[in-house]
């Protein structure tokens, strides 16, 4: 998982350089830019380690939730209802299974960054790639699949949440970026449309992490800087 961390953050920090290049040209990265974006990805992002659980239940039918509650170091912490998914996959292999999908919330979601204070996030897609290499189907092919943090494959277990993050008190906006690394304690269930080696995924539950064992979770956060001074 410290693969993950580490791609991360090299790619938010290449993101930024490549951004500053495109906006200003080689010879001319400016502390004030002519529109707020410019302002917010003319430095590299801050980039957050932190504890942090998830339990998500989603449907390709129904509204489904979203909890992600940080418990400590700096990160998010909500409680977002998530429109029914489309195109999601669950992949059987022998051995082993994968399942993903892509997911929107269905509004404006409040929220609280622990170091940044109370907000809400106005933009927001999550993007789940989950691979196993064992699992339990005791109903057979095309019925609810069950497997555990200990049956997930080391560094195949992707979660990321991209979006935007509006603070209150002064309506600063954080664009944002959240990965789980590391998952040591949770559990999961996938349930298939019908019988097949790739179906489509008809609904999902799953739990990372606990209050006891969190997973480990690596968030690269954007903010615009006013006060930098140029140096001669």
């Amino acid at each position: 998982m410290h693969r993950i961390t580490f791609v991360l953050a090299c790619a938010a920090f290449a993101l930024s350089i490549f951004t500053l290049t495109r906006l200003n040209g080689p010879a001319q990265i400016l502390a004030a830019g002519k529109n707020p974006w410019e302002d917010i990805r003319n430095y590299p992002p801050l980039v957050f380690t932190s504890k942090a659980t998830l339990d998500c239940s989603i449907s390709s039918t129904n509204v489904g939730r979203q909890v992600m509650k940080t418990t400590a170091g700096a990160g998010l912490s909500f409680d977002a209802p998530m429109l029914p998914i489309k195109g999601g996959l669950v992949k059987v292999k022998n051995p082993g299974m994968m399942y993903k999908f892509t997911a929107f919330p269905t509004s404006t979601v409040k929220a609280h960054f622990a170091g940044l204070g109370d907000g809400a996030i106005t933009e927001m897609q999550v993007e789940v790639e989950v691979d196993v290499k064992r699992f339990d189907q005791p109903g057979g092919p095309g019925t609810t699949i069950t497997f555990s943090a200990t049956d997930i494959t080391a560094d195949a277990a992707y979660v990321e949440y991209t979006g935007v993050f509006v603070r209150d008190s002064d309506r600063k906006v954080f664009p944002f970026r959240v990965v789980f690394n590391s998952v040591t304690e949770g559990r999961g269930s996938v349930v298939p449309v019908r019988p097949g080696p790739e179906v489509p995924l008809m609904s999902k539950m799953v739990s990372l992490g606990t209050f006891q064992n969190p997973a480990t979770v690596t968030t690269a956060l954007y903010e615009a800087e006013e006060g930098v001074r140029k140096l001669q």
